[in-house]
């Protein structure tokens, strides 16, 4: 939550995620501050810390970076190099979450230190382009649009449709996975076994607050196996699968055509078509983005509490750059 005051821009996440722990504003925080750095190679801050969770950003400092940014975007081969680089930053922390879970079920804390200390590492990229996203110049490529498509509303449609996702939105595809599940269980899986993996995979994404802090209701496989029992006692859990699979063939096609209405509009003027592809690739990525980025945090936020528990250790008082350092050594 950005609020303008005098000469600053606050960026306060204790208002917009109270329930946060010191690692969780840490990483927050601390990508907000080092995104021109990390993603336009510009070492200037992006305001200081003024407590855990707050930020000031100098107003002039906030309206040049965004500037920047704008024109950085508008490239269709930077967009794509900016896209790439992000999406590489993910593969990389979830690798690096893998390694770390595989030390967890062997309760080996060296190794699980030094691979959290790697998605450390990784994961504060992928969270300053969480703050790219919400940095991005829409209203400049509305009005772009709209002036292109002779109208704001159908400027506001395109954007909209550009912003489907490629991939199944997080929440849509776990619970795909749990009915996937309830249906094995239904056709003769075992019930514990099934419900441990799933709660493995898709635990975290599961109720209400942080897996900072404490296990999110799935991760416990007993609550889980109750979910997909419900499900499996359904009458047709299987027509969810076409109903989602119907939905995202439409909107897949909305988003193609307004694609090509945005190109046939552009076309003739070379500026203006490369605009429109840098903002079909920018825009494409950064809903996707999102849905991944939220699915690598409360992995690592939860991989983070089940290491300190068995190091004896309080999550609550842990800082990226601790993990940067003792998570290593330990």
């Amino acid at each position: 939550m950005d609020t303008p005051w005098r000469d600053l821009v606050v960026q306060d996440y204790e208002i917009s995620r109270p329930a946060s722990t010191l690692l969780e504003f840490d990483l927050y925080t601390t990508s907000l501050i080092s995104w021109p750095l990390t993603w336009m190679n510009d070492p200037t801050p992006f305001g200081v810390l003024r407590r855990p969770g707050i930020v000031d950003i100098d107003r002039t400092v906030h309206d040049r970076l965004v500037q920047r940014l704008a024109d950085h975007l508008c490239d269709p081969a930077r967009a794509q190099t900016f896209v790439t680089r992000a999406v590489r930053h993910r593969e990389r922390t979830a690798a690096a979450l893998a390694r770390a879970e595989e030390a967890l079920a062997d309760a080996d804390t060296a190794t699980a230190g030094t691979a959290l200390a790697e998605a450390t590492a990784a994961f504060l990229p992928v969270m300053s382009t969480h703050i790219v996203n919400w940095l991005l110049p829409e209203p400049q490529w509305e009005a772009f649009l709209a002036q292109r498509l002779g109208d704001q509303g159908r400027a506001r449609a395109c954007m909209l449709a550009l912003s489907t996702p490629t991939h199944t939105g997080h929440l849509l595809a776990a619970h795909q996975d749990v009915v996937q599940a309830a249906l094995a269980v239904r056709g003769g899986a075992p019930l514990e076994a099934t419900a441990a993996s799933l709660a493995s995979r898709v635990g975290t994404l599961y109720g209400e607050g942080t897996p900072a802090a404490r296990a999110m209701r799935y991760e416990d496989p007993a609550q889980t196996a109750v979910l997909m029992q419900t499900l499996a006692a359904s009458a047709d859990p299987e027509a969810e699968f076409g109903h989602i699979a119907t939905a995202r063939e439409r909107a897949t096609a909305l988003r193609d055509g307004w694609e090509a209405a945005a190109l046939l509009c552009a076309a003739g003027d070379p500026s203006a078509v490369a605009r429109v592809r840098a903002i079909v690739t920018i825009l494409a990525w950064a809903c996707d983005s999102e849905e991944r980025r939220k699915v690598l945090r409360h992995s690592y936020l939860s991989a983070v509490r089940r290491w300190c528990r068995l190091l004896d250790r309080d999550p609550a008082t842990l800082t990226t750059r601790a993990l940067l350092t003792t998570g290593a050594a330990t």
